[in-house]
């Protein structure tokens, strides 16, 4: 790795299928127990996707109130609603093995104006919080162009394989400030005040952050503002130097046709049209540099909002069926892994050991370098009734007596004919 390249984070992120997983974990099971092994995992899924739709639903049920599509009869913009969805939100988040990230800490304005060639500073007015949170990264090096293409330069960055940002905006009575009420004023369509966004994005280098935020304005760089004030400078100053004493023929033709002054002579008329001609002349040049510099803006939008849509993979109630999706695969393969190791050990093992055997298994298997999760994974197997624990050690119940156990609970989770 280049000197000075910051390492990818090791976080607990599987990037492997379950099912590819599963097939895995079948292939490695002890003799006799690869059948039986397939089957546990199978029944397993399907219970945790059950409880992962159970709790989709009671996501979207506290977002609605705060989609900025849903209808005024359900609206809620109180900062309660907002904090209820943002506790379940980030609890969700941290199950599909996300976790928060301080933008200030992975890139600085620096870094941001060197990747993206954009120079960009977030205004926060108008929002309640705004909070970024990733999943997997790896190291990328690019090939920037420098100098109209003249000079080429590598960069080594972080890019984040997965990124969420959510945004929470002031209701109408937290504007306070003056920053505040412009910024809500400005509100684009489709964004009301007291709302929520939720926004999943992919491949998003660290100094790209700050282009996520909803008050990412780029600005004028030093460069840019050269290449527009030299011209003005050296055309604009002749023009300026004449433009006095055009005024002053001007008011004397003027003077002169109101009475104020005799006869205007047929040289001060051609001098008045010159003078005329140089006002003209100063009003298109301010207007050309004018359309310079709204055309520079332009582009520098369009660059940042291309950074921004190339990224996007899905917004608000979209992305919760993404998460809670990644965060059921995310339980499952914990689970398979963690009842895997400990069926394949025949011993109890404590916790330490079982990590461990899962983060051997998944890199002798696929190649990852992770940091395996294991207490969610041995709370779940524990509450189904697949692992018991004594002391400070865990073991597995055997696939047999597991599927008794998960066809039980599969059971009673539609009892309807009890209640008869």
């Amino acid at each position: 790795m280049p000197e000075g390249t910051t390492p990818p984070r090791r976080d607990g992120y599987l990037a492997v299928r379950k099912a590819e997983l599963a097939e895995a974990i079948a292939a490695a099971a002890p003799a006799g127990d690869a059948q039986a092994m397939a089957d546990v995992l199978k029944l397993l899924g399907a219970l945790l996707h059950h409880e992962a739709h159970a709790e989709l639903e009671g996501l979207k049920a506290l977002y609605d109130p705060l989609d900025p599509d849903a209808p005024p009869s359900r609206r809620d913009a109180s900062v309660g609603a907002f904090e209820a969805f943002e506790r379940e939100l980030s609890e969700a988040l941290a199950r599909a093995n996300f976790i928060e990230i301080d933008p200030d800490s992975m890139q600085s304005r620096g870094e941001t104006q060197r990747l993206t060639g954009l120079s960009i500073k977030p205004s926060a007015a108008g929002t309640r919080r705004v909070r970024y949170f990733a999943r997997g990264a790896h190291s990328e090096t690019l090939d920037m162009r420098r100098w109209f293409g003249l000079k080429h330069e590598r960069i080594d960055v972080q890019t984040m394989n997965d990124v969420v940002v959510l945004v929470g905006f002031k209701a109408e009575d937290e504007a306070a400030a003056a920053a505040d009420r412009k910024a809500l004023k400005r509100m684009r369509r489709g964004v009301r005040q007291g709302a929520a966004l939720v926004k999943h994005f992919r491949n998003v280098a660290g100094p790209e952050l700050v282009t996520l935020h909803p008050g990412a304005k780029p600005s004028m760089r030093p460069r840019d503002q050269a290449m527009l004030a030299g011209p003005a400078v050296v055309a604009g100053v002749p023009v300026l130097l004449n433009l006095w004493p055009a005024l002053t023929v001007i008011f004397a033709v003027l003077a002169a046709y109101f009475g104020a002054q005799g006869v205007i002579e047929e040289s001060e008329l051609k001098r008045a049209l010159a003078a005329v001609s140089g006002l003209v002349a100063v009003g298109a040049f301010v207007m050309r540099q004018r359309l310079k510099y709204e055309a520079q803006t332009l582009r520098y939008q369009k660059q940042l909002a291309d950074t921004v849509y190339f990224r996007n993979l899905a917004n608000n109630s979209g992305v919760l069926d993404l998460l809670i999706g990644a965060g059921e695969e995310q339980d499952a393969k914990e689970a398979f892994l963690a009842y895997f190791v400990l069926r394949r050990e025949a011993r109890p093992l404590v916790k330490a050991e079982i990590d461990n055997f899962c983060e051997a298994f998944l890199r002798d298997q696929f190649g990852l370098e992770i940091d395996f999760e294991i207490q969610d994974a041995l709370g779940k197997l524990e509450r189904l009734g697949l692992v018991t624990h004594e002391n400070e050690s865990y073991s597995a119940v055997a696939p047999a007596d597991a599927l008794v156990r998960l066809d039980a609970a599969w059971d009673g989770l539609f009892s309807f004919s009890a209640r008869r």
